[in-house]
């Protein structure tokens, strides 16, 4: 249900339930959290993140979820095992593409919108598809789309539950860029390979520093800038930017 291919530096991971619109079930879920918490050390230094069949990912599958009305304790848990897999995946340090096509709902839509780069094909459709099932949404969406969008538009998605077409969302800045449905895979996969390229380290830090961003204050942020920008300087990459500079040439990082 989980498919994955390394390609040099890029390993693409792709959901494999099409029968069931991709929609995360335990299994599922425990996989991608392997490989999101193990790509640094396997050294892959970016991530395409795409789902197979008419849609990129439905949300979570509510039939293993068991009874119509679970207990209060077994909707806990599947809370905090959803919740895994999301801190999994906002925090994993390597970037991540995601190639987006038809459907993205529920818990889909964290791992879309909440990719570093999220390019969808022009067919995409983002559906939050949590208010009409008497759910409240999940995948930290009430708290990063308000920054991203404002809390007028948040509430209007959320609330409303209406699908927005991947030209809306681009026109929101949720997304990098819409690209034909025949190219979406090449597009993320080229994108992809030209982030593996980059000095990993300063990308991961880049990544820590701006999630951080989020919920702090000026002087706070230019602390955490400073201790980034110290770590990034004693790489390997860092020396190869620099003397890549002097002599005129392009960089070659190492990811080191």
């Amino acid at each position: 249900m989980l498919q994955t291919e390394r390609r040099g530096g890029v390993l693409d991971v792709v959901l494999d339930r099409p029968e069931a619109y991709n929609s995360i079930n335990p299994e599922l879920r425990d996989a991608l959290v392997n490989v999101f918490d193990n790509a640094e050390e396997d050294n892959v230094r970016a991530i395409v993140l795409r789902g197979n069949g008419r849609g990129f990912c439905s949300g979570a599958d509510l039939k293993a979820a068991g009874p119509s009305k679970p207990g209060v304790a077994t909707m806990q848990r599947m809370r905090m095992n959803t919740q895994k897999l999301i801190r999994s995946f906002l925090d994993c340090p390597i970037p991540i593409v995601s190639a987006v096509h038809g459907v993205a709902a529920g818990i889909g839509l964290t791992l879309s919108l909440g990719a570093d780069l999220c390019i969808a094909s022009d067919d995409a459709k983002f559906t939050p598809a949590f208010v009409q099932r008497a759910i409240v949404p999940d995948g930290g969406i009430a708290f990063w789309m308000p920054r991203l969008i404002g809390m007028a538009r948040t509430k209007e998605f959320l609330m409303k539950g209406e699908s927005w077409p991947a030209a809306k969302a681009a026109e929101l800045g949720l997304i990098s860029q819409t690209v034909p449905a025949d190219n979406l895979v090449e597009t993320a996969q080229e994108t992809a390979e030209s982030l593996a390229q980059m000095p990993t380290v300063t990308l991961s830090l880049l990544k820590q520093m701006l999630a951080q961003s989020f919920d702090t204050d000026l002087v706070t942020s230019l602390h955490a800038e400073r201790a980034a920008q110290g770590l990034s300087a004693i790489t390997d990459d860092a020396a190869e930017g620099t003397k890549s500079f002097i002599e005129k040439r392009p960089a070659v990082f190492t990811g080191r």
